[in-house]
Formats: C-alpha cells, structure tokens, sequence
C-alpha cells in the first residue's frame, strides 16, 4: 500500500495539488488533493480513494485498469505496475506479449472455473495423492525445513515429476539451488485466492509457488527473479506439459503454476 499512495503522491505533485512529502502516508494533504479529482468520492475509505484514482489516471494514460470502482484485482494491479514504470521512467514499459508464449495442452488441462473444469478435476481436496520430489526443497517460510514430498491431484502428479524430473537434469541441483528453485511455497491448499473469494486452483492440488519472498504476488516482471532469462528452461519445461504460468500469461503472481488454463 505504501508504494501506491507514493505513486499518488507523485502524480498529484505532478498536477499541482499535492505539496507535502512523497512518505507513502495517506494524510490530510493527500487526501485534500484526492479530493479534488473528479470521480472520486471523499466519503469512501483511504485505500478505495487511492485505488480510484490509480484506476482514473491509468485510463487517462490509455491503460486498462478495468472498471473506475475503488476494488483492487489483478487488471488494477497490473494498470498500477504500468502506470508507475510510466510515471518513473516517462515511457511505456517495453510491450508485454503473453500472446506470443504459446503453451501447448498435451495433457488437456481444462480451464479453470468451467464446467469442464469441475469434470476433470472434481471436488475441492478430492483425488490427492502424495508425490516425490527428484531434489530436495525446501520450506520458503522457514528455509531450515526440508521437503522431500508434497500432495497433489492425481491427475497432475505423474506430468508434476517429468518436469521436475527434467529441470533437475536441465539445471543440476547446485543451479536449482543458487536460483532458488527449491524455495517450496507449497501446492495442496484448500483456501479462496488471496484478496478474493473464489477458490484458489492450489484447492485442487493442481499449482504450486515456488520463490515466494523473490516473486510477490503484486510484482510484475520488472522484480520478479523468475521473470529473469536464466529460467527460461524451468518455464520451458512447465510450458511443454501445459502447466501455466500467470507471470508469464498476466504478468502478477510469478511465484504461482498451475495446471489449468486461463481463460481468453
């Protein structure tokens, strides 16, 4: 949240209406200046002003943003990487063509959240099965724990241990190891999405984290350390099996792979 309301102190500056200091602190004279901007209404909470006026000033900078409704998603958080990289560097980031990675379905996995989708892979927590890992992992949140199993779907287990199994080949263990590709954020988790209150694809046992810490859920391929050329074989290897990514398909979320599809 501090970086957004920095990126709205800077703005507001910029057009004259803010004049205190750029500190991430949604104060009096912050939102005084919010509350000169069309559109925006002075009785909602801080954090539905800020994110009105990112989702405002993204569309008047052509990008899409979605819907001017004070609710932060995934189009709003992707609006506000552009939007930042555009105000810091006084250009458009380089395109982004998720369109251009093209990610086959050899295993037919479904779109997520489709009636086919409920066919394929049934209920929540149903059909797990305990797999082994071809390397050790380790816990992301306490590095300390080591992880030689982790529970998924059954359906995804044996295509989960040919790419594992091929990246151990690929990088080695001592390159997983200084990549971080062994830093497990886990697969198996009955839980909704973060921010939201649909049910998240790990509910299924059908994606995992990998490099949480590395990989934030709101960092686009300008942080992420899996956004970096020297994973282009880990993504490879995920993209050969259908497995798919939503840094690479959103640009959000690089921690997070899974075994379903997006929709168009």
């Amino acid at each position: 949240m501090k970086q957004r309301i920095k990126l709205v102190q800077q703005i507001l500056k910029e057009k004259g209406l803010y004049d205190g200091a750029i500190d991430g602190i949604a104060g009096p004279i912050t939102l005084r200046g919010l509350s000169q901007i069309e559109g925006i209404d002075s009785d909602l909470p801080k954090t539905r002003q800020i994110t009105t006026f990112i989702q405002i000033e993204a569309g008047n900078r052509n990008i899409d943003a979605g819907p001017v409704d004070g609710l932060w998603g995934p189009r709003t958080n992707a609006a506000f990487i552009e939007l930042k990289y555009m105000v810091e560097h006084g250009e458009p980031q380089p395109p982004w063509r998720p369109d251009e990675i093209e990610v086959p379905n050899p295993n037919r996995w479904p779109v997520q959240r489709t009636r086919e989708f409920e066919e394929f892979f049934g209920n929540r927590s149903s059909q797990q099965v305990m797999v082994d890992f071809p390397f050790e992992m380790k816990l992301a949140w306490d590095l300390r724990t080591k992880v030689r199993r982790t529970r998924c779907h059954t359906k995804v287990a044996e295509s989960l241990q040919r790419i594992l199994h091929k990246v151990k080949d690929i990088y080695g263990e001592d390159n997983i190891n200084g990549l971080h590709l062994d830093h497990f954020g886990g697969c198996f988790n009955e839980r909704a999405i973060r921010n939201g209150s649909q049910w998240s694809m790990h509910s299924w046992g059908i994606a995992l984290d990998f490099d949480p810490s590395r990989n934030q859920l709101n960092w686009g391929r300008d942080r992420a350390a899996l956004a970096h050329p020297d994973y282009n074989d880990w993504w490879k290897c995920w993209e050969e099996e259908g497995w798919i990514s939503l840094g690479r398909k959103r640009n959000f979320d690089w921690m997070h792979i899974q075994a379903a599809r997006l929709p168009e």
